[in-house]
């Protein structure tokens, strides 16, 4: 019987583990195969892609990015081929099978890690060609007829002794493209209410020596990027302490590894360790804060001491070798718009690499969508499930930090604008006021938004823009940034250009003064009106040498004098 598993990943670049695990799981027992898509794709070219393999049992793995475009998937495989067997499994089914099965074109849904619970599934629909699944009982497997709560735990020990799925022939000709997803344990030992992890008791992890073996094979086989998927990599000391020394022995030049970490669980041992150990930009920890406000982390059962938090966060920073990510969601019990702008700005004084701002998703069999009625929630029952108020915010306030969002994604977490930032948040308006910036800036950003075919220069005139209806005069902050993104000179630029006789006159008088500039270096040079800032009567320009280091990181970045070009009159 010919099984195709598949997925719908959110981007290219990702990949899906669980497809792997099942297919390394049961390839030596049946004729089983996976492939990948991604939930851009059109559903009724991978309907036809897929039936064109010929398949008798295809197997969905359907998470909250894809669960729209998986049951419609799902619909037209049932109706192209009636007779065709349909197996989901994933976190967005595993804990409601009802609900999808009633759906009419779902035939089995597995509940939890179906590494082999699916070739126990597979193994009876071989033998059962009559198509009456009413007698079929396998635990964590639902269908029609019987539905069954349990939620399956696989054996980690018996997983690390099957062929890996992270030495895929399959993979090694993408494996530098994309992201690996590389997990040493299972479970989580916290019980935040909004997080499907709350429901998993306990942690159980793999043996080491597997964790090693194929960790050595991805430093010696092209990756660039793994993300371990442990919800909190950093629960067993000593365990964490071993990986990350067995990583930075065999530190490799662009090659990157992140972590979830759960900042109460570190130690000032550890951090100095990795400040003195690390290269810059090896490692990169995603740290969930989500709120500092203590009501809302006893009402979602979320233990952390933010005064312990920051003090760990600083040390790394310090350091300035491990990229942070810092996490915040909006909508949780409690948090009032004021009280969310505190949590963003205690937070957002780390100064975090990026600062992930989040909107809480009423996952199904959470807690947290159990008890909406409690906090007065309102959401939308399709997925992501996001809400739209509760007790403690209005939907225009939500509204309003969707916007505060846009604007930090754009202007803080890509990185682009540094220079500008700093002296941003040194300046009297903003200092100490980071909300305060990005929520004004993002009503700015409401009322001019960008053209759909904006160009790059257009982000920093947005900015400039708000800046100056502001008074504040970042001109040569952002003009520093914006060479700093390019390694040419680029074509465009937000700012008022030369004429092309002004400018081969500036340069004329240029070559006079400083005649060691050639033609080469003066390809490099931007020359720039100066008076659309300080509005001088006279005529002055700015000639400066563009990133000739091609770092983008520190470009090399010089200033030739502003000259007064004569005017002829």
């Amino acid at each position: 019987m010919k099984t195709i598993l598949t997925t719908l990943n959110a981007k290219y670049i990702h990949t899906s583990p669980a497809l792997r695990w099942l297919y390394v799981a049961n390839k030596d027992r049946f004729d089983i195969s996976f492939k990948e898509f991604v939930i851009k794709d059109d559903i009724h070219k991978l309907a036809n892609d897929l039936l064109a393999l010929n398949p008798v049992i295809i197997g969905l793995g359907v998470y909250i990015w894809n669960v729209e475009q998986s049951m419609a998937l799902a619909s037209l495989l049932k109706n192209q081929k009636p007779e065709i067997i349909l197996i989901a499994g994933g976190p967005e089914v595993s804990y409601e099978p009802e609900f999808f099965l009633r759906k009419g074109f779902i035939d089995f849904i597995i509940s939890g890690e179906g590494e082999f619970v699916l070739g126990e599934l597979l193994s009876v629909l071989s033998y059962n060609l009559s198509g009456d699944y009413s007698c079929i009982d396998i635990e964590s497997v639902s269908h029609r007829h019987r539905i069954n709560q349990t939620v399956a735990k696989a054996n980690l020990i018996k997983l690390a002794g099957l062929p890996s799925p992270y030495q895929l022939n399959e993979d090694r000709d993408d494996r530098k493209n994309r992201y690996v997803y590389f997990e040493t344990s299972r479970g989580c030992p916290y019980q935040c209410q909004y997080c499907l992890s709350s429901l998993e008791k306990g942690v159980r992890y793999f043996p080491l020596n597997h964790v090693y073996q194929n960790l050595e094979y991805l430093i010696e086989n092209d990756a660039r990027q793994v993300k371990f998927t442990d919800r909190t990599f950093n629960l067993n000391h000593d365990r964490t302490r071993a990986i990350f020394d067995f990583l930075i022995s065999r530190y490799r030049p662009g090659l990157s590894f992140q972590f979830e970490i759960y900042a109460d669980l570190l130690t000032e041992e550890l951090l100095s360790h990795l400040n003195e150990t690390l290269l810059p930009h090896y490692f990169r920890f995603e740290i969930g804060i989500q709120s500092t406000f203590e009501p809302t982390n006893r009402a979602i059962r979320r233990k952390q001491n933010f005064e312990q938090i920051s003090f760990f966060v600083k040390k790394l920073m310090d350091g300035q070798k491990v990229d942070l990510h810092l996490d915040l969601i909006a909508g949780l019990p409690y948090e009032t718009l004021e009280r969310f702008k505190k949590s963003f700005d205690d937070v957002f004084a780390l100064r975090p690499k990026e600062l992930q701002l989040g909107f809480l998703k009423m996952l199904r069999g959470t807690s947290l969508r159990q008890n909406a009625d409690l906090f007065g929630y309102q959401y939308n029952h399709q997925a992501p499930y996001e809400i739209t108020s509760n007790n403690s915010l209005t939907s225009e306030e939500l509204r309003s930090i969707h916007s505060a969002e846009l604007t930090l994604n754009k202007y803080w977490n890509s990185g682009k604008f540094k220079h500008t930032m700093f002296s941003l948040f040194e300046s009297t308006m903003y200092k100490n006021r980071y909300y305060a910036f990005f929520d004004e800036f993002g009503q700015f950003f409401d009322q001019n938004p960008l053209s759909a075919n904006y160009h790059p220069e257009d982000i920093f005139l947005r900015l400039h823009q708000f800046l100056f209806s502001k008074g504040i005069d970042l001109f040569e902050e952002l003009r520093k940034d914006y060479y700093s993104c390019y390694k040419i000179r680029p074509h465009g630029f937000w700012d008022n250009r030369l004429d092309k006789k002004t400018r081969k006159r500036l340069l004329h008088q240029i070559s006079n003064d400083k005649p060691f500039l050639g033609t080469y270096l003066l390809n490099r040079y931007i020359i720039e009106k100066q008076s659309a800032i300080d509005d001088l009567d006279e005529n002055y320009y700015l000639l400066t040498v563009f990133c000739a280091d091609g770092s983008r990181e520190n470009p090399l970045f010089l200033s030739y004098p502003k000259i007064r070009l004569t005017q002829k009159r």
